[in-house]
């Protein structure tokens, strides 16, 4: 008789997923209970098989925190293999090494603020980069490829160590009025037991330094007549001196300009870009052909002031009848004067303190064109002492005109808000267009900041000069006057369609490295339009100046940028 053998197996599945011991131990009973069994076997076995792999995965034995500190280094090893392209194209930007890492293509010119570089500054001697250092830089400059890029450490020590004439000059001017300060302490406290003729107690003093032999101040009130005569000498030797070396510098700029122009065309032609013009066919001709003289080619399109085609007049968007109303609080424009215009709302009586009188003393003459705060507004003092500074029945001195715009401003969120907010709300101006009867128009615009309806202001105001009027756009909190800002530009012929952009340290800070620049750009236009300037200079838009038809017409295009 066949006796079937009872089943023997552990109810514990192995914990080997392929092992089949627990199946070998039962004897064949045939059919669909033993299809069902060996099923229920093998799920049970593949779940415990399961269970023990996560267990050896998530490292029995090992405490938590060390667990923390495995898996947070597994997935920065991750990261960075991950974002490993990305970096190594961020590294070839920023330091523009040998192996492919420019921005500029070859064949490419050297850009004009690292020719400028040699040119003013490496072969001046004013770097205070080693031999070797400078001499790598001119090579690389050669070779196509642009100086490296300096941390903002570097730039920081490589700009204080520049020599500047006139931040020492400065430093010493100080030195030497500390000194006189100290003279008139001590008279003070003697208690009036000095002689009056030679008090230095209310003497007259000087803004500019004057060398070691010629103190910024008399010795005595009976010497001040001397002192005075010989320093307007020395103030008249000194100007024919800095007439010199500002003619020397521009001599050197012009140059590298000239040398810039050409190259830049020599370039275009070997990496085609000039799209525009028909393809080249060389014919081979028995007869020789006539030189033809060519005009110089230019990328610039000029603009001029009554062309109003490209960019039109910002109170168009009022409409085609629309006028301006808006009209100074104070004070009237000299049109054949030249002018600073100013946005300077909400400041205390030491700002426009420090900016007026600073220019003053340099001997400027012409106008300066505030807009203040409502005078509700103003703070205390400000209104008293512009007025005081309110000239124009005279052709001489400064003359400030002030404008007081009203806005209507508002939060991010929309909700209504009491003032700019130092430009972090967005604002609507009132009253400042108007239809053809004279009636006020809404302002035409979105909500936008102050610091960008601005510009709608200057180009009111730059409408009340002549052609060859100049012109500044300035910022005023962080303004200090040492030369009038438009001595040089006077003592040359009469001309018109100037505009003088000016650029911030390209050693310390670009457009691609710049958060802020970069981030404003790349918001308005995007990225893709944005990078291709990552490597040039930031522009400051605070400081700006040029002929009354080039800021007007300046003026129009900023505007226009932000209706586009």
């Amino acid at each position: 008789m066949m006796h079937r053998k009872k089943h023997t197996g552990s109810d514990r599945a192995s914990p080997y997923l392929f092992d089949d011991s627990s199946t070998s131990n039962s004897a064949d009973d045939g059919g669909a209970a033993k299809r069902k069994g060996r099923s229920r076997n093998m799920a049970s076995s593949t779940a415990l098989t399961v269970t023990n792999l996560t267990k050896n995965m998530c490292l029995p034995g090992v405490p938590v925190a060390l667990k923390l500190v495995l898996f947070s280094f597994l997935a920065f090893a991750l990261l960075m293999v991950l974002t490993a392209k990305a970096r190594r194209a961020h590294f070839r930007y920023k330091h523009k090494n040998s192996e492919g890492g420019l921005i500029r293509g070859p064949g490419m010119p050297v850009p004009l603020v690292d020719q400028l570089k040699q040119k003013l500054h490496f072969q001046n001697g004013s770097s205070n980069l080693s031999g070797n250092d400078n001499s790598k830089i001119l090579q690389d400059s050669e070779d196509g490829n642009s100086a490296p890029a300096l941390s903002s450490m570097e730039a920081t020590k490589r700009m204080l160590a520049q020599p500047s004439k006139f931040v020492d000059a400065e430093k010493n001017l100080k030195r030497q009025l500390l000194q006189l300060l100290e003279k008139q302490t001590e008279e003070q406290k003697s208690q009036g037991k000095v002689d009056p003729n030679n008090s230095v107690l209310g003497v007259k003093i000087s803004n500019r330094y004057l060398g070691e032999d010629l103190l910024p101040y008399p010795e005595s009130k009976q010497a001040e007549g001397e002192w005075e005569t010989k320093m307007n000498k020395r103030k008249d030797e000194l100007r024919k001196q800095d007439d010199m070396e500002w003619k020397a510098l521009i001599d050197q700029y012009n140059e590298v300009m000239v040398d810039y122009v050409e190259e830049n065309e020599h370039a275009d032609h070997r990496v085609g870009l000039h799209h525009d013009e028909p393809d080249v066919i060389d014919v081979i001709d028995s007869k020789p052909q006539k030189p033809q003289q060519q005009q110089p080619a230019s990328n610039v399109k000029q603009v001029t002031s009554d062309d109003n085609t490209t960019w039109s007049a910002p109170l168009k968007k009022a409409g085609d009848d629309a006028t301006i109303l808006l009209k100074p609080a104070f004070g009237t424009h000299r049109p054949s004067s030249n002018a600073i215009l100013v946005f300077a709302e909400g400041y205390d009586l030491s700002i426009y303190l420090s900016f007026v009188e600073s220019l003053a003393n340099t001997g400027y003459s012409g106008d300066v064109v505030f807009s203040i705060s409502n005078e509700s507004k103003l703070k205390s003092g400000v209104k008293e002492y512009l007025l005081s500074k309110s000239n124009s029945q005279s052709e001489e001195g400064v003359n400030i005109i002030a404008y007081e715009v009203e806005w209507t401003c508002f939060k991010k969120s929309g909700e209504s808000a009491r003032g700019s907010g130092e430009g972090m709300n967005n604002c609507k101006m009132t009253n400042v267009f108007g239809d053809a009867a004279g009636n006020p128009v809404d302002d035409p615009r979105e909500p936008r900041p102050v610091a960008t309806a601005r510009y709608e202001l200057y180009w009111i105001w730059s409408l009340q000069y002549s052609k060859e009027s100049w012109l500044m756009l300035l910022d005023v909190r962080d303004v200090w006057f040492q030369l009038n800002p438009f001595e040089q530009v006077n003592t040359r012929d009469k001309v018109t369609g100037e505009l003088h952009l000016f650029g911030e340290n390209a050693d310390a800070v670009r457009i691609g490295t710049s958060a802020y620049n970069k981030g404003w750009l790349v918001t308005a236009y995007g990225r893709k339009t944005v990078s291709p300037y990552f490597n040039e200079p930031v522009i400051c838009s605070g400081s700006t100046m040029g002929n009354q038809d080039a800021i007007e017409t300046y003026l129009r295009a900023m505007v226009a940028q932000f209706d586009a």
